[in-house]
């Protein structure tokens, strides 16, 4: 008997300390009521609540064009990656507006959870970028020319690109730390803001390797100011509760003028002509073996070769696609390193697709006339 009770009064402890860890989100959610079907538009209406909810307790937003625009995959998220994190919900109150059904809800959920959940959830298919560049003088210039190259070919590359220190996230010396510990929870936690799944991180420490008028021997003097830039770097995938190095290691440049500031200058033009398109090279190639993961993307429905080359175009251009081939008259196989969500959510945002079936490796698209 003394067990039992002890068993309880523990199990009761441990639930007033989840709860505890809880806290209570007002959110509302909105659906389209389709052939007057209210019923599935207030299912849909209660998906999107509850991860307005979520994201309102973890900080972290999805764009409205992924996850939350088609109800299938609100479903399909909530049921395959957050059912634990809305520990109980109430609707507050609902509404029709025109053909539009409202739902108001008080949801009970757990902030870390959240958390990790919408990490693991959100749409990761976007790479974190901080190249931060110290010059002689030693001032800092964390958004500079090479910085932008770099994010422009991987942009021209399909990938999205997050700039983490224009968008005032993380501090050199924030980088300093992660760099010499190995430790990258700071980061790894920007980028999930950002909805990051890679981080490219690096810096570039500048010197005056020669000075104009030095003796280099024999005596004669060097007619003009070198200045060499080494560029340390790191490419890093979140991989669990941790993080995982792809690549690293340095590359470098240098510039010569008839100044310290003009040969300055020649070093960073020679570094973004130069380093820029080692960089991403390195980036591309780490992220194509990082998983070649095959998705089967169906089409179904009234479709045709004209629909289905459309679709494979539409794909050979969207994030992280590393290769689209043909399989059959309606059905393309796909090498994508993400989740089959992530895909799913990139065609359904595309105008005139609906995705109608999803599975760890199978899209059924249907075109919309």
């Amino acid at each position: 008997m003394k067990k039992i009770l002890l068993s309880l009064v523990i199990s009761l402890f441990f639930t007033m300390m989840s709860y505890a860890a809880a806290v209570t989100v007002s959110a509302v959610g909105e659906a389209d009521i389709v052939n007057g079907d209210k019923s599935a538009a207030k299912l849909q209406a209660v998906a999107r609540a509850k991860w307005a909810a979520i994201e309102d307790a973890s900080g972290v937003r999805v764009k409205a064009d992924t996850i939350v625009q088609n109800a299938v995959l609100v479903d399909e998220a909530i049921k395959s990656e957050i059912s634990s994190v809305v520990q109980s919900y109430k609707i507050t109150g609902e509404e029709e507006d025109g053909s539009i059904y409202r739902v108001m809800i008080k949801a009970v959920i757990i902030p870390e959870k959240a958390q990790k959940a919408m990490s693991s959830v959100a749409r990761n298919t976007s790479i974190a970028v901080m190249i931060p560049v110290v010059f002689p003088d030693k001032h800092v210039e964390e958004t500079n020319v090479l910085t932008e190259t770099v994010i422009n070919e991987l942009t021209s590359r399909q990938l999205e690109v997050v700039d983490i220190a224009s968008a005032n996230a993380a501090t050199t010396g924030d980088l300093n730390r992660a760099m010499k510990t190995n430790n990258y929870t700071a980061m790894r936690n920007i980028a999930a803001k950002y909805l990051s799944g890679t981080i490219l991180i690096g810096k570039v420490d500048t010197v005056a390797t020669a000075k104009e008028g030095s003796d280099i021997g024999y005596g004669v003097a060097i007619p003009f100011n070198v200045v060499t830039g080494r560029l340390t770097y790191r490419l890093i995938i979140q991989q669990g509760a941790g993080t995982k190095i792809l690549a690293s290691g340095y590359l470098a440049a240098k510039g010569m003028g008839a100044t310290l500031e003009d040969a300055t200058n020649q070093m960073m033009e020679n570094m973004n002509d130069e380093v820029s398109t080692n960089l991403v090279s390195i980036v591309m190639e780490n992220i194509k073996g990082v998983n070649d993961k095959v998705i089967s993307v169906q089409m179904v429905g009234k479709t045709n070769l004209e629909d289905l080359m459309e679709l494979k175009q539409l794909l050979n251009y969207t994030a992280w696609v590393l290769e689209v081939n043909d399989n059959g008259a309606d059905t393309l196989t796909v090498k994508y390193p993400e989740k089959t969500l992530y895909l799913a959510t990139a065609i359904s945002s595309r105008p005139n697709y609906k995705i109608v079936k999803l599975s760890d490796y199978k899209i059924q698209v249907q075109k919309l006339y």
